[in-house]
């Protein structure tokens, strides 16, 4: 199959990029169907992971992208190429999940949101890929104790700086609040709105000035559609469902 005609067997409902090289996983309850469209990235001379080729390798638009040997970042041009294309072919409203361990790829969630484009970005290394920004943090607070060990005859100085661990933890503690609560939370606040909002740029804007930002708006707006919270159609209209009493 040609990786740029990606509707031949039907209106296209997902798109879905996976970095074959430093993350072959699927994201857990991915609604996987005949209309979406997967890429895999590889290595030259790379294969699909098993696992993975079991879950993906029978749907009829998948294709693995095989990166052309040359520079180290040849595979991030081929999968920034790819999804530039496939921005360009599918309708404003298809969703775009890019699959990746690697942080530089973010820049490219980033510009198909601010064209317009539903875009999330995944890793199954979080604490390693996603949340490295508040991981660094913590670091710097644990090398005062490191330094500390070396120069007993300093010792009198590092113990501030060790005591000034808890502040530097202080602000990630709202992050501890998990995907599901916070969607669960917005429901609710969802549910209790005379007017909400009724489109899906609109939406997206909401959630993430009112669900904070520990999360993605687009993962809450997924979370949202997992609970039964709304839905948004292929012209990008909300509909929100009242919960049942």
């Amino acid at each position: 199959m040609n990786p740029t005609e990606p509707t031949q067997t039907g209106p296209v409902d997902s798109v879905l990029l996976i970095d074959g090289d430093n993350d072959p996983h699927l994201p857990p309850e991915f609604p996987l169907t005949p209309h979406t469209v997967v890429r895999v990235f590889l290595r030259p001379e790379a294969s699909i992971p098993k696992e993975l080729e079991r879950k993906v390798g029978a749907l009829p638009l998948c294709v693995s992208v095989t990166s052309p040997k040359g520079g180290r970042n040849a595979a991030d041009f081929v999968m920034s190429l790819h999804a530039g294309v496939l921005h360009a072919t599918l309708p404003l409203h298809v969703p775009f999940t890019l699959v990746t361990h690697d942080k530089s790829l973010a820049a490219m969630a980033q510009e198909l949101q601010r064209i317009g484009r539903q875009a999330l970005l995944w890793t199954s290394h979080p604490e390693r890929g996603g949340g490295g920004g508040r991981g660094r943090s913590r670091k710097p607070a644990a090398q005062p104790k490191a330094q500390s060990s070396g120069r007993r005859r300093a010792s009198s100085r590092p113990k501030p700086a060790a005591q000034a661990a808890p502040a530097a933890q202080a602000p990630a503690q709202p992050s501890s609040r998990s995907l599901s609560d916070a969607a669960a939370a917005y429901a609710r606040r969802l549910a209790s709105v005379k007017d909400p909002p009724g489109r899906l740029k609109t939406l997206l804007n909401d959630i993430k000035n009112r669900a904070g930002s520990s999360h993605a708006p687009e993962a809450v707006l997924e979370e949202l559609k997992r609970l039964g919270a709304l839905s948004v159609d292929e012209n990008g209209r909300v509909k929100v469902f009242q919960p049942t009493k």
